[in-house]
């Protein structure tokens, strides 16, 4: 392990090279470049798979599989919880078609505990309730879900960058940008134990995504490549400081409602306000009334009494499990409700219509993205000291859920109103 002031030099000469490098920024994207040709489509489907199953003679392994699931986990809040005795027996399929005659893209599974359904788009947009037909259908191939935990489905998008995302509330979307990103960063880290001719194909087929998505432009490109030898060089000093950030990451995690509330006002944390610490991971934070069981649909602190078809959690969370919070010193605070029940469809009726006048400006005011999907409605990133690491994380979580609070007065209003319309029009029925 290096020392402070080894760390110090070699750093020294990193920011000598960089400087050395001409200044350049990603180009804007120009205009997708159209494939025309459902073929080509077919074509990325027999690549992707190929290298995600790891029985192919291509000599990666599990790694890409796991690279792969592990991304989709962190860029989707929907970890896919595998381990290594699934991997052993995963099998990859393409064009898997059901005996409602729905086709998957690419279907991975591991028999009894879980499965990952792909759909995926090169050009073309989503066909009619093409997701929302995946969702609803009973098998997967000729097998039936029911032989699967109801936790251990999965459904992905895959499309361009700036593409529709995909319309049924059981799909999480993926950018093609994040499938290059795993496999590029598995590639950094091979230190040449991969077969050459392999490393060659996939290098190809991400130049191709790349290409396709407009990801990249020439000038560009080549610093960026530059830089990458760069990192190549550095990379041991690069990880011992980003294991330093993440060895903190996990002590917090551990304890960030203690550590949260230790920074947070006292005038400002009321009791109407509860903390999910269970799992402490996702990092919940929501007011009284915003998980409704599903019994009654009356207020609870309990999780598990939410869960049915009738039961709704509405909260904020904070993104502390992903190892990005500290690596990169971000702290993401967004509105969300996991939960796919009426009740949620008639928040996100009212959300979208009638109360966007009422929070547009509240959400203006503040920086604060208006998403507006059914599971995600609102989000803002926060930058974090990470000299202050791990006390400025809980500084700044507490600075967001302060600047917040404005906005949970309409949310809780629209909650209200939601909660109403559902209760009443039951009755009617």
């Amino acid at each position: 392990m290096a020392t402070g002031e080894e760390l110090t030099d070699r750093f020294r000469e990193l920011r000598t090279s960089l400087e050395a490098l001409p200044e350049v920024t990603e180009p804007p994207k120009p205009m997708l470049r159209i494939l025309g040709s459902a073929r080509a489509e077919q074509k990325w489907n027999t690549l992707l798979a190929y290298f995600l199953d790891p029985s192919q003679p291509h000599g990666f392994g599990a790694d890409l599989l796991k690279a792969f699931l592990d991304k989709a986990g962190q860029m989707t809040d929907d970890e896919i919880k595998y381990y290594h005795r699934d991997i052993e027996r995963v099998s990859v399929e393409t064009e898997v078609t059901s005996p409602q005659s729905n086709r998957l893209d690419i279907l991975i599974r591991a028999p009894d505990e879980w499965f990952v359904c792909i759909e995926s788009k090169v050009d073309a947009s989503e066909g009619d309730q093409q997701t929302q037909r995946y969702v609803e259908d009973t098998h997967i191939g000729n097998e039936e879900k029911d032989e699967y935990p109801k936790d251990g489905r999965y459904y992905l998008f895959l499309s361009k960058e700036y593409a529709p995302d995909s319309s049924a509330c059981g799909f999480e979307d993926l950018p093609w940008r994040d499938v290059v990103e795993a496999f590029q960063s598995e590639l950094n880290l091979s230190h040449g134990r991969y077969p050459e001719r392999s490393v060659s194909q996939l290098e190809d087929f991400l130049s191709t995504i790349i290409t396709v998505t407009n990801m990249e432009e020439d000038d560009f490109e080549q610093i960026q490549k530059e830089k990458v030898q760069l990192l190549n060089e550095y990379r041991d000093d690069i990880d011992e400081l980003y294991n330093a950030a993440e060895a903190l990451r996990q002590r917090a995690v551990e304890d960030w409602p203690e550590l949260f509330i230790a920074h947070i006002d006292g005038d400002v944390w009321t009791d109407e306000w509860t903390l999910r610490d269970n799992p402490k991971r996702f990092g919940c934070i929501f007011k009284h009334g915003w998980y409704l069981d599903s019994e009654n649909l009356e207020p609870t602190t309990n999780a598990q009494e939410t869960q049915g078809s009738t039961g709704l959690r509405l909260h904020f969370n904070h993104l502390i499990r992903n190892e990005e919070s500290f690596a990169r010193g971000q702290l993401t605070y967004r509105l969300r409700s996991p939960t796919s029940v009426e009740l949620r469809e008639e928040f996100h009726r009212l959300y979208n219509g009638k109360y966007q006048e009422k929070l547009e400006p509240v959400l203006d005011e503040r920086g604060i993205t208006n998403v507006g999907n059914k599971r995600d409605y609102m989000r803002k990133t926060y930058d974090v000291d990470q000299a202050n690491l791990p006390e400025s994380y809980f500084e700044t979580l507490a600075v967001a859920f302060e600047e917040h609070l404005p906005v949970a007065e309409v949310v809780g209003e629209i909650l209200d109103e939601a909660v109403a319309n559902v209760k009443d029009e039951r009755i009617d029925s």
